[in-house]
């Protein structure tokens, strides 16, 4: 073979193997379920707590903020005050909100993210559906550092010790999985 030939297919390929990343992965947005009916006095059917008015209505705004096309899959704990946050949202795109386990336990976030990297590719976002106790881990899991933490809105829970997040209209963003970073260029939080 010519030797300008293999040098431009070398070069070609160092070129690709730079700008080619080296894993394809989704976008990946975070929420909090919706308002919980406050007149719930039965422990042992937390699972089961529903919507209030409220929730209702905040479940139909977050349907609002993305459009057609705009998910490719959304993923939500078994609890009815995640999935009914998920179901406008999931009617209006015609997507089917698929049960997680890692919205509701922290322990398997590792391999869940492993699998949205394995299954999605990079230019397709994925929602999270998650309570204001696991939101926090899952952020630092995404390899968020500790001192971004409190822009993205966690607070200490005094009584457990457990970092949570407040209120209910918060969308978290990330662009990039990782281990821990230094800075907080690729989570971004809004309000809807």
């Amino acid at each position: 073979m010519n030797k300008r030939i293999l040098f431009a297919i070398l070069f070609i390929l160092a070129v690709i193997a730079t700008t080619t990343p080296l894993s394809a992965q989704p976008t990946i947005y975070l929420v909090r379920h919706a308002e919980k009916l406050s007149a719930w006095h039965r422990e042992e059917l937390d699972a089961y707590h529903p919507l209030s008015e409220a929730g209702v209505a905040r479940a139909q705004k977050l349907a609002a903020q993305f459009e057609k096309e705009s998910l490719s899959a959304i993923f939500s704990s078994s609890t009815t005050r995640t999935l009914h946050t998920t179901l406008p949202l999931a009617q209006k795109l015609g997507l089917t909100a698929q049960l997680s386990a890692e919205c509701w336990d922290t322990t398997a976030i590792d391999s869940f993210y492993a699998e949205l990297k394995k299954n999605f590719k990079t230019g397709q976002s994925v929602l999270l559906v998650s309570h204001s106790n696991l939101i926090p881990y899952l952020l630092m899991r995404a390899g968020l550092p500790k001192t971004c933490r409190q822009e993205m809105g966690f607070a200490l829970q005094p009584q457990e010790g457990w970092l949570v997040i407040e209120g209910y209209d918060n969308i978290w963003r990330v662009e990039k999985l990782s281990e821990e970073k230094k800075n907080c260029n690729d989570f971004s939080r809004q309000k809807y």
